[in-house]
């Protein structure tokens, strides 16, 4: 009977465990999910999870055996302890999770360059280099030849090179031509046969060579743009071998082409003697890395030279400019016996034409106009050229073709052939109403008479002036009326063209001039110039436009 009660107090403590248990193992799959990085692996994890299988044993036992009360008590309180200590140990190892790490100290600027400066490929360094060079370059008289002698020596110094040749390409003659010559190269092109076998010749002739595209290895690579490592000069059909001496004999060569895009603007060449180890893969990748710096330092040295000579253009054409508004009139004299008009249209920059009106004799008026070739300040000084002579020999009783003679003769030899003029010259006597006529090489002369309301072209056909000092002028001689209208004017007149690729032409000048010939000389010049305009319209001024009117009033 007592044994009996034993045993069934027994089963009170049995269910107990097994309700602790229970939420044991809840615990331990809480900690298992949530720290499972490093609870598992820890010992104070590993001893409750095997304590709870063994209980979970005992447990078992005691259901078959329930007559162990002492047993069953053991059991309840191994579990309640063990519960205990995995509690605290779940509350713990979160916060210990949570704990922030520990503050690393912050490297200063020193121990970053450092680091940087271990692991950074050192062409990054060289390229620098590069830049830092070309600013030197431009800094400085724009010299592309230093430049060319720096890339030839960073490339030698940088591959170990015995000697090094950088050529520049000429988009015109589709050539290149050496630049920067340097150190010892065996020339793996075919020498030419008179040349002597010595050192001195042999390396002139290589440091001043120029290829065609195409021509041995340099023109190759300068054709078609691809980078060539030879190892052996003398087993590679590209590279001629041009005699038994010691200097001759080809050795390792390096042949990268110097690109800026797609364009090739140079070739650099680099060679290794015989009697060294031939280049290897590590030095033709650092060659053809430098070549792509260089490539770029050469096309903004060009850039830089084309700006510089815009600028000098662009600076020359603003003294000539302002030296043209002096030679030019101020304004047209209105006198009783004529009447003068003017249409002055110039293009950007220096204007080539120049026209006057010279009152130097009581009995003459002097009309001329010219049409200097080119531009700049050439151009302004054979302006001030004819502008000098022609007002110091009107004043002569000459005739306009001896007046045309001298200033040829004192022009012709001191300017050059390509900043000749065309001239008109006329001479006027309002007492008989006559005319003296010459020309040099200029447009034809157009008379407006009056009477028969008809257009007379007078042409000549001459030199122009400056190209031959025994040019012959003749003078024509006209006699003209009140009322009519003498016409000088520019080639950029009648050639003037519109948004279609028309020209204005003689036939509309003529036919503007016939339609208003009772204007005053001055309107009429200002219908000429609207007219233009209005066909001209948006249409670009591709040469200078100049005109002369002279009435006859009385």
């Amino acid at each position: 009977m007592q044994t009996a009660l034993l045993d069934s107090y027994a089963m009170l403590p049995l269910a107990a465990s097994l309700l602790v248990q229970g939420v044991v193992g809840l615990f331990l799959f809480r900690i298992a999910k949530h720290s499972h990085e490093r609870a598992p692996e820890a010992i104070s994890f590993k001893l409750p999870a095997i304590s709870i299988a063994v209980l979970c044993l005992f447990t078992l036992a005691t259901l078959v055996f329930p007559s162990l009360l002492v047993l069953s008590s053991g059991i309840l309180l191994s579990s309640i302890f063990i519960a205990i200590f995995l509690i605290v140990l779940s509350l713990t190892l979160p916060a210990q999770q949570e704990q922030p790490e520990l503050v690393q100290p912050i490297p200063d600027s020193d121990s970053i360059q450092e680091e940087e400066t271990e692991t950074e490929d050192p062409l990054v360094a060289t390229g620098q280099q590069f830049i830092s060079r070309l600013s030197e370059t431009l800094t400085g008289e724009v010299n592309i030849v230093r430049l060319l002698d720096y890339i030839n020596d960073t490339l030698i110094e940088q591959t170990h090179a015995d000697g090094g040749i950088v050529f520049l390409a000429d988009d015109f003659e589709d050539s290149i031509a050496a630049k920067s010559f340097k150190g010892s190269f065996p020339p793996p092109y075919k020498l030419p046969q008179d040349l002597p076998h010595k050192p001195v010749r042999v390396e002139t002739n290589f440091r001043y060579c120029q290829f065609n595209l195409g021509d041995n290895i340099f023109g190759e690579v300068a054709a078609s743009g691809k980078p060539v490592l030879i190892e052996s000069g003398t087993m590679d059909d590209r590279i001629f071998v041009n005699g038994p001496e010691e200097f001759l004999k080809p050795g390792s060569y390096i042949v990268v082409p110097l690109m800026v895009k797609d364009r090739v603007v140079g070739v650099a060449g680099l060679a290794r003697l015989p009697e060294n180890a031939p280049f290897n893969g590590q030095e033709f990748r650092i060659a053809e890395v430098l070549s792509e710096y260089a490539g770029a330092s050469i096309n903004n040295v060009y850039n830089v030279q084309e700006i510089l000579e815009h600028a000098d253009l662009e600076r020359e054409a603003s003294i000539a400019s302002k030296i043209q508004k002096t030679l030019q009139p101020k304004r047209l004299p209105e006198l009783p016996e004529v009447g003068f008009g003017s249409l002055f249209n110039a293009t950007k920059g220096v204007c080539g034409d120049y026209y006057d009106v010279i009152l130097a004799r009581r009995d003459r008026i002097v009309v001329t106009i010219a049409d200097v070739a080119g531009k700049g300040i050439q151009s302004s000084m054979v302006m001030i050229m004819l502008r000098s002579i022609l007002h110091l020999v009107t004043n002569t009783t000459k005739s306009a073709a001896t007046v045309l003679d001298w200033v040829n003769k004192g022009i012709t030899g001191k300017i050059d052939m390509d900043h000749y003029a065309t001239l008109s010259y006329l001479s006027y006597c309002p007492e008989n109403h006559t005319i003296e006529y010459a020309s040099a090489g200029h447009q034809p002369l157009l008379v407006w008479r009056s009477q028969t309301k008809t257009m007379e072209t007078i042409r000549q056909k001459t030199d122009p002036i400056g190209v031959e000092r025994g040019s012959v002028y003749a003078d024509m001689k006209l006699t003209v009326a009140k009322g009519d209208i003498i016409i000088l004017y520019t080639d950029g007149l009648v050639e003037a063209l519109n948004t279609t690729g028309q020209q204005y032409g003689l036939e509309n000048l003529t036919r503007v001039l016939s339609e208003s010939s009772s204007m005053t000389a001055k309107d009429l010049a200002a219908e000429v110039k609207h007219n233009i305009q209005a066909f001209v319209g948006s249409a670009s001024l591709h040469d200078d436009q100049t005109l002369v009117i002279m009435k006859i009033k009385a």
